[in-house]
């Protein structure tokens, strides 16, 4: 598991987006926005210093579990009553934290975006001549493929997505069912993870590490 610099940079620059939109409120114990600004405060502390190991104690992230999961301080969204704005101003920037703190996971970013679309490339291949028969709900996760690479190639797309209902239900079903064509399983996880989660493999350190670690799925 990843214990990089990035990600200790990665901490510290979500810290700082949600302070801003807390910095009303001091660090405390007797409201939300307090323990909130408290959570924040010493993650961001123990980042600057270099003490945050990876990944943290869940006990040492109750406040950011609790508050990412039960949605309390989506009204400090500039758009309380729009999703949109509540899942790029609050929930985002916590998934982030979470991603990194949580489970030690590598985010996304852009320089690795070329390698998703390789992958995904290989995957259409892949399942373009199939070993077997594909199901229905794999067919349909074919053609969700590519509606995310077209949207890639118009330059629609912001990543990651918020949840795979209604556009996506082909993922759903295809996570445990393709695991018998070579390969596939692997390919799906790697799209799944960076699509959705916000995350890429733990190998990804680097572009480099990133081009060398996919060289195996490529399908000329």
């Amino acid at each position: 598991m990843p214990n990089t610099n990035e990600q200790r940079l990665d901490v510290i620059d979500n810290c700082n987006i949600l302070l801003l939109k807390f910095e009303p409120f001091s660090s405390g114990n007797n409201t939300p926005e307090e323990r909130m600004v408290a959570q924040l405060t010493w993650l961001k502390k123990r980042a600057e210093a270099n003490q945050l190991e990876l990944p943290v104690k869940p006990e040492m992230l109750s406040t950011l579990r609790y508050i990412y999961t039960d949605g309390t301080l989506s009204c400090y969204a500039s758009k309380p009553n729009d999703m949109k704005y509540i899942y790029n101003e609050i929930e985002l920037p916590m998934r982030k934290l979470l991603n990194v703190t949580r489970n030690g996971k590598l985010l996304i970013k852009n320089d690795y975006f070329k390698f998703i679309l390789l992958c995904i490339n290989s995957l259409l291949k892949l399942l373009g001549n199939p070993t077997r028969t594909l199901l229905p709900h794999e067919l349909k996760f074919i053609d969700e493929l590519k509606t995310i690479r077209t949207l890639s190639e118009e330059n629609k797309l912001t990543l990651p997505f918020r949840n795979y209902i209604p556009n996506y239900n082909g993922f759903i079903k295809s996570d445990s069912s393709l695991t018998d064509i070579k390969n596939a399983a692997n390919l799906f996880k790697i799209i799944d993870n960076y699509i959705f989660n916000g995350t890429r493999p733990d190998s990804w350190l680097t572009p480099k590490h990133a081009e060398d670690d996919i060289r195996k799925y490529l399908i000329k």
